[in-house]
């Protein structure tokens, strides 16, 4: 199974509700999962930039095959860029159109 999950919510709070029910699903021997991708968007940026406090949890689930996207278009208004992200987060020109194209391809969506 190829899941996506869905992030674009700047509270803090929900950074660490996300990386945890990423880690929750790699965790569960009852899901045999393939690929799992979190497109983050919006308010999502926050916690993939360098500084963000969720780093360590970031950088965790990437070593467990987990692959981070952001949005290029969440960039314009910011002072955030590129280089800003932390190492090995993909930028793909639009967060929808990523979501819509992984799901077009059969990953299973979730927006915790």
């Amino acid at each position: 199974m190829n899941v996506v999950f869905h992030h674009s919510n700047d509270d803090p709070e929900l950074h660490d509700r996300v990386t945890n029910n990423v880690a929750n699903l790699l965790d569960d021997a009852t899901v045999e999962t393939d690929e799992v991708t979190l497109v983050a968007n919006s308010g999502g940026l926050q916690l993939l930039v360098a500084d963000s406090p969720q780093r360590e949890a970031v950088e965790t689930l990437q070593e467990r095959g987990v692959v981070f996207k952001q949005c290029r278009n969440t960039f314009a208004g910011t002072e955030v860029g590129e280089a800003d992200l932390i190492d090995g987060v993909e930028v793909v020109p639009s967060g929808v159109g990523e979501l819509a194209r992984l799901q077009e391809a059969g990953y299973t969506y979730l927006k915790p």
